[in-house]
């Protein structure tokens, strides 16, 4: 039966309107949507009539779906349009209302296929339209061929990308509605639809276009991988620091193991180009697992507690948790970047899995290198507590009559440094700052993840030139180093207000610092990291570094080797390079047997004045102590002065680390003479040269009892006073413990001084000389006794 037959079958009083439609269909721009397809879709129809609910609606709607069609109209047009013609026409000829509605409706299901579940007309007219796409392969590509012509004004590249997009989105979805069609002709379809991609893949794609699917692939996977890696760092973590040998478990080996068999399943699942589902379904479980393990991580993030700090399993939890979910997008977006149809041609499979292995390796470095800062970050911002003020140091006279002005107890202490914002104390996890007047906390800066703080003595506080600008050594334990993360072991401090200047990790010791720069030695290379400025310099000596200070504009150094070598340099503090040197070798008979550090003392800068004063221990005579200044303008040594009968530094029982002070008139020396039997007093050398030209001022010999004879006596338990006399702790006669001024006029006692009140009386009773530190604040004396912090009128 031709196509007038069944029209006038269909509707017989409505002649006119079926030969308008056959012309229609006849129309010489439709190469395939004629009227073959016409009779194709009404035989379809025929063969699926008792699936309808009204099987004439679904025919007139199918006389009707492509009655207007210009291949140029935007999408949805034509059906909206050829509806609206069938709506005006069918109504002319008296077709009933709601059968001339349901075919509407019919007519603009086709624009997209997407029947509702239960609509038995809508998918008999669907399936009926794409029967095309089941038919043998020499039908179906007269059909492609029919589709292609009737787009001629479109470009191959661009027409070939749209005709893959087209293509994918059946692709994606069942192609047919009916249990019939899905029964016998879905398989022919999707058979149909894979050849004709295949088609025009090549066409479609950009040149090398295919990589980049493959560029997010190895991404995917690299990330993958680098969670993994994340994961086995926070499982071997101990929850918290401290924690004992059993809380640490040890790196988990299956983790990466796990995670780099996942990447090459899923490399393996790619491909394997004909089970997209294989990377589908794991970027989707990637995805959820990561958004849930981000959750817990928040959920079961651990809160601030004393006396614990927090380690780093969860910051790499929550790591290795943003990992997953980005590896699940990467990997989506890989998958849906392979169907778009510029990047759907597939490169040679050995480039593709070369750029696949190349940007795996590369993601996953990337993703642990960067994670590494993260949970720096992290454990600093956690483990730090650190108070600041605004209130500026109380200031009162200072009359040095022996009365006690405050006092208070303290922890075990460490050293005590004297600045413009107080008596800073070095804590076992940090620094506090006390108001030198009242003895009251001005600021404090603390670490849960540090301990030992206080054991580095007076090295591990250091003090800028003008007091305002001061250093903390802050070690974490070894056995809670986090793998791969670098703690900062120095905080700068501002003195005053406590703000945190900088942190700074390094494995060096730390020399001088200022409001700018932290000078640090590290073997034979001196490093300057900024402070307030972006400056970093690191510059390599011939020798170990061993002393250093700051002025002005330069770093003057010390290196010292074996063999009667120790220079002193100046070093730009912009550049690090060298401005001039003096070789201390020539002008002293230095030992060559012994460590150098062992006989290079400290140096001192000399206050508003371009002079560096340094000591130095010869080998001649068993030992002898020089004092020597340079002119850091000059880069000449300007005097020398020796002080006899002084034993080298930690060598012997009877040894001892000189300390050497200045003010702008005086540059004082504190050191030990040789002791002759044990259980006896051991004699101190005070005494005070002319900055100028090394002209002894005083000296005073000072008689210090076996219970003091440590060899950091004489640097931690005397301080120089802004007048330039020297103040100590020491037992007298009497039992009693009392500051003892050294200056000018000799050596003199100062007893403590009780208050007029029981606390104040009770407060002097209890100072003890068992371990006396003393610095200056503020030109007031302050003494600690390791167990009591107390000052001075």
């Amino acid at each position: 039966m031709d196509l007038r037959d069944q029209w006038n079958r269909l509707l017989p009083h409505a002649q006119p309107l079926g030969e308008d439609l056959l012309a229609r269909y006849a129309e010489q721009h439709r190469h395939y949507h004629d009227q073959r397809h016409l009779t194709e879709l009404l035989a379809t129809i025929d063969e699926l009539a008792g699936t309808a609910d009204d099987v004439d609606a679904v025919r007139l709607a199918a006389w009707f779906h492509d009655a207007v069609y210009d291949p140029q109209a935007e999408p949805g047009e034509n059906e909206e349009v050829s509806a609206q013609l069938a709506e005006l026409e069918l109504s002319a000829y008296g077709v009933e209302a709601a059968r001339v509605a349901e075919i509407g409706r019919l007519i603009r299901l086709t624009a997209k296929h997407d029947c509702e579940p239960g609509d038995a007309n809508g998918a008999v007219l669907c399936d009926a339209d794409l029967r095309v796409l089941s038919m043998a392969a020499d039908r179906y590509d007269e059909y492609a061929t029919g589709i292609r012509a009737e787009y001629a004004h479109i470009e191959d590249r661009d027409f070939a990308r749209g005709r893959m997009t087209f293509l994918q989105s059946l692709a994606e979805t069942s192609l047919y509605a009916t249990s019939h069609g899905r029964e016998h002709w879905e398989q022919a379809a999707r058979d149909n639809l894979r050849r004709e991609l295949k088609q025009w893949g090549p066409k479609a794609a950009r040149p090398i276009a295919g990589l980049i699917p493959m560029i997010y692939l190895g991404a995917a996977l690299g990330v993958v991988i680098a969670a993994s890696v994340l994961l086995g760092r926070g499982l071997g973590a101990a929850a918290r620091w401290p924690a004992g040998p059993e809380d640490v478990n040890g790196y988990p080996v299956w983790a990466p193991i796990a995670g780099t068999a996942a990447a090459a399943g899923l490399a393996c699942a790619w491909f394997r180009r004909a089970q997209p589902r294989l990377v589908t379904i794991p970027a989707i479980v990637f995805a959820a697992v990561g958004v849930i393990a981000v959750g817990v991580c928040w959920w079961q993030w651990p809160s601030a507690q004393p006396g614990a700090a927090l380690s780093e399993r969860w910051p790499y939890l929550m790591l290795a948790s943003i990992a997953l979910l980005l590896a699940g997008g990467l990997l989506g977006l890989a998958r849906r970047l392979r169907l778009a149809p510029p990047y759907a041609s597939a490169p040679p499979w050995a480039l593709s899995l070369g750029v696949t292995v190349v940007c795996t390796s590369l993601l996953a470095w990337i993703v642990v290198s960067a994670g590494e800062p993260f949970v720096q970050a992290r454990l600093e911002t956690a483990n730090t507590v650190s108070t600041t003020t605004t209130v500026p140091p109380g200031v009162l006279p200072v009359q040095l009559d022996g009365g006690v002005a405050w006092s208070r107890e303290v922890p075990a202490t460490g050293a005590i440094a004297g600045t413009v914002g107080g008596v800073a104390e070095l804590r076992s996890d940090g620094v506090v700052m006390s108001d030198a007047t009242t003895g009251q906390i001005r600021w404090r800066y603390t670490r849960a993840d540090v301990d030992d703080a206080a054991s580095s003595g007076s090295e591990g506080l250091l003090v800028s030139s003008d007091g305002r600008t001061i250093a903390a050594h802050l070690p974490y334990d070894d056995g809670r180093a986090p793998r791969g993360i670098d703690l900062p072991t120095y905080a700068v401090l501002d003195a005053e207000t406590g703000k945190v200047l900088t942190e700074v990790h390094t494995d060096g010791t730390a020399l001088a610092v200022d409001a700018n720069q932290l000078l640090v030695a590290e073997g034979k290379d001196v490093v300057a990291h900024g402070v307030s400025n972006p400056t970093h310099w690191r510059t390599r000596l011939k020798c170990t570094v061993t002393q250093g200070v700051l002025l002005n504009d330069q770093a003057v150094v010390v290196d010292a080797c074996g063999g009667n070598g120790a220079v002193v340099r100046g070093l730009d503090l912009t550049s690090g390079k060298q401005r001039w040197e003096v070789n201390l070798g020539i002008r002293f008979e230095l030992s060559a047997e012994l460590d150098p550090s062992t006989w290079i003392g400290e140096l001192v800068a000399v206050p508003e004045t371009r002079e560096v004063s340094g000591l130095v221990w010869t080998g001649a005579a068993g030992g002898t102590l020089y004092q020597w200044s340079v002119d850091v303008a000059e880069g000449r040594i300007l005097w020398t002065s020796p002080v006899p009968g002084t034993p080298r530094p930690r060598l012997g029982g009877s040894s001892c680390d000189a300390q050497l002070a200045a003010t702008h008139s005086s540059i004082v020396l504190v050191t030990c003479r040789t002791s002759t039997e044990d259980g006896e007093d051991q004699t101190y050398d005070v005494s005070a040269l002319s900055p100028a030209d090394g002209t002894p001022q005083w000296h005073h010999l000072l008689p210090v009892p076996p219970k003091l004879q440590q060899p950091s006596f004489p640097r931690d338990g005397f301080g120089l006073l802004p007048d330039g006399r020297v103040v100590t702790l020491m037992p007298q006669p009497n039992g009693s413990c009392s500051p003892v001024l050294v200056g000018t006029t000799g050596v003199q006692p100062r007893p403590l001084v009780p208050g007029p009140t029981a606390a104040s009386v009770a407060d002097t009773k209890k100072v003890t000389c068992d371990k006396p530190a003393v610095t200056v604040a503020s030109g007031r004396p302050v003494f600690s006794d390791g167990m009591r912090l107390f000052a001075l009128n």
